[in-house]
């Protein structure tokens, strides 16, 4: 009887064990496929950013970056819900966007979508400009902002045309103080038009038009009475603008003042032919500022472009089978390389 006791005992024991076992089994099967929460929230709410969902994007992507503070997802969601503001238009919108662009970089410093987020604050900027003749608030803060991005990422695939639009956004201000100079010169408030005139040429070395800066300081110079200064201004226009529609006027003054009347300086004349817009079939110059023109219309984002004209790069490159350096003024990796890359952010960034 004892035996049968302890044998039925053994039964009950080793059926407690063999459902233990499967029930673990299946409890660990249940487990691998399930979806990490946090993975959740951020498939669901780059979900509703593709379809445009901005308030339930943000809120899905808000709830991963309170709850999972240092999930794998959490930088992109940053990221995500600045772009949710800067899709959905509009100055208060924008202005949200470039401060969760900033909030990005300063939580993530040495991310790989670093220069992707500070490009992103400059076209929040860009957006919000205004044409030379009107409020400069946002033109400089664009100006800023690229200075940012040249200094803190030089190597950036995005540098390119980060540069064109420093210096399309430089010529735009240029313009600016410019026209007030002219504005005070027409009213003859000389000293208000020599203060602005002067500004152009220290603030603005490259600007395209600087051979009109010249003469025109020069002429205002001349009216206050100060030939000794205007003839500095006459003598750098005829060193380096020979191809300025002032040169001659410029040389006559000098004569006038019985000044040495300068060679133009091969060097100087070279960089400033550099600065001149390039021109079209008919030899006219063509708009110096086409970014900014394509960025006003609305048919262009400053962002896109230069995503765009990146992956255009890593691509040429790649099939040519030389490094992206040559190709891309400044990168320091090949284009397989950058090519890799572009994929990476882009499937970290949910294909937006």
């Amino acid at each position: 009887m004892r035996a049968i006791n302890k044998t039925l005992v053994s039964l009950l024991l080793a059926a407690a064990v063999l459902l233990l076992t499967s029930c673990g089994q299946k409890s660990s099967n249940l487990q691998d496929e399930a979806v990490a929460p946090d993975k959740t929230l951020y498939e669901n709410g780059m979900e509703y950013l593709r379809k445009n969902q901005f308030i339930k994007a943000r809120l899905s992507l808000q709830t991963l970056i309170n709850t999972y503070p240092d999930s794998e997802y959490t930088p992109n969601a940053y990221i995500a819900i600045a772009d949710s503001f800067y899709r959905e238009g509009g100055t208060e919108n924008l202005l949200q966007a470039e401060s969760q662009y900033k909030d990005f970089i300063i939580y993530f410093p040495t991310h790989e979508m670093a220069d992707d987020a500070q490009l992103k604050v400059c076209a929040v900027n860009f957006k919000l400009m205004n044409a030379p003749d009107r409020d400069p608030t946002y033109t400089r803060k664009a100006a800023t902002e690229l200075k940012k991005f040249h200094r803190d990422y030089p190597d950036s695939e995005l540098y390119p045309v980060a540069s064109e639009a420093l210096r399309e956004v430089e010529e735009n201000q240029a313009k600016g103080v410019q026209g007030i100079a002219e504005f005070y010169n027409k009213k003859k408030s000389l000293l208000a038009a020599e203060s602005r005139f002067k500004e152009v040429v220290d603030k603005f070395p490259e600007f395209s038009q600087l051979d009109k800066t010249f003469y025109r300081l020069g002429e205002v110079l001349l009216a206050l009475d100060r030939p000794e200064e205007a003839s500095v201004y006459y003598s750098n226009l005829v060193e380096g603008f020979p191809f300025s529609p002032y040169y001659n006027d410029a040389k006559e003054k000098l004569i006038l003042l019985e000044k040495p009347v300068p060679e133009p300086n091969p060097g100087e004349v070279e960089r400033r032919m550099s600065n001149l817009p390039p021109k079209d079939d008919n030899g006219s110059f063509m708009n110096p500022m086409r970014l900014l023109r394509d960025i006003f219309s609305g048919r262009e984002d400053l962002y896109e472009v230069a995503k765009k004209r990146a992956e255009e790069r890593a691509m040429r490159a790649a099939l040519a089978g030389v490094g992206a350096e040559d190709q891309a003024a400044g990168s320091g990796t090949n284009g397989q390389e950058k090519a890799k890359k572009n994929k990476g952010k882009n499937e970290k960034q949910g294909n937006r």
